[in-house]
């Protein structure tokens, strides 16, 4: 039996990706130079706003391949702008966050949120839906809990270095020993409330990408590409980890690097069928 090729909805061309991955490069190689010169502080807010931008626009075009332009731009948007108003509620309340707020350290706000908060969730929760609905694609409910979880595990990774002297972007509200030890300090309830908002998130992007998962229709380019962006991302948050000398945070920056990098390899393994897979 001839097998059906991958279903082609919004293919991005090789161009396109190829910017989008240098612009990706361009923000990381920055990163960890100005690392290596300024510790924890790297590049700044603004390097730290072009990282996610870049980060946002590579895991866009895998979702404009899965789901089509108009579909992409409304997972983007539905992720975008419920993490600017959840953000702006916590801001306001505390309770939905734990206490998180802002120190104004960061670039480009809106409605007193940094740009760089809702663009942080749609990388870990839009990238994450990516490479978790790529394992488990036909357990619906499974996968919304699954990439709540890994985009809790990013927050491990990305909170430190964020609230240490080093960048001093946010704050936990009533623990100024923060600076010192940013996951010690953290109320843990704020882990459970991250977790609704990653639930919350996922299910939005299941409607909203509807009866798009089936195995047979995603490319490797598809697979891959998503584990590998975040993969970027972990491997820069893990040297801001180091640099600021957090070893609670470095230990989740190594989990997550294991992870996105084990789920690269799994889907390069094999290239025997390169030449009957589009995008490949």
């Amino acid at each position: 039996m001839i097998s059906k090729p991958p279903q082609q909805i919004g293919t991005a061309s090789r161009w396109h990706f190829r910017l989008a991955a240098g612009a990706l490069a361009a923000a990381a190689t920055a990163e960890f130079g100005f690392q290596s010169r300024c510790g924890a502080a790297g590049a700044g807010p603004l390097g730290w706003l072009a990282l996610l931008g870049a980060a946002s626009w590579a895991l866009g075009l895998i979702w404009r391949e899965r789901v089509g332009v108009l579909r992409a731009w409304m997972c983007f948007v539905w992720v975008v702008m419920s993490g600017l108003v959840l953000m702006r509620l916590g801001l306001r309340w505390g309770s939905l966050s734990g206490g998180l707020a802002f120190t104004g350290m960061e670039a480009w706000r809106f409605l007193g949120v940094p740009l760089s908060a809702p663009l942080l969730w749609w990388v870990m929760a839009g990238g994450g839906y990516l490479v978790v609905e790529g394992l488990w694609g036909e357990w619906r409910a499974g996968v919304s809990a699954l990439t709540a979880l890994v985009a809790v595990q990013q927050a491990l990774m990305v909170l430190p270095f964020q609230v240490s002297r080093g960048r001093g972007y946010w704050r936990w509200d009533g623990a100024p020993e923060t600076a010192q030890a940013p996951l010690v300090a953290m109320p843990w309830a704020a882990l459970g409330g991250w977790f609704v908002m990653g639930l919350g998130l996922a299910l939005g992007l299941v409607v909203l990408g509807d009866n798009w998962s089936r195995p047979e229709t995603r490319t490797r380019r598809q697979a891959w590409v998503p584990a590998a962006v975040l993969l970027v991302v972990t491997a820069v948050c893990l040297s801001a980890n180091l640099a600021a000398a957090l070893p609670l945070a470095v230990i989740f920056s190594t989990v997550n690097l294991g992870f996105f990098g084990a789920v690269v390899i799994w889907y390069l393994r094999d290239r025997s069928d390169r030449r009957r897979i589009p995008g490949a």
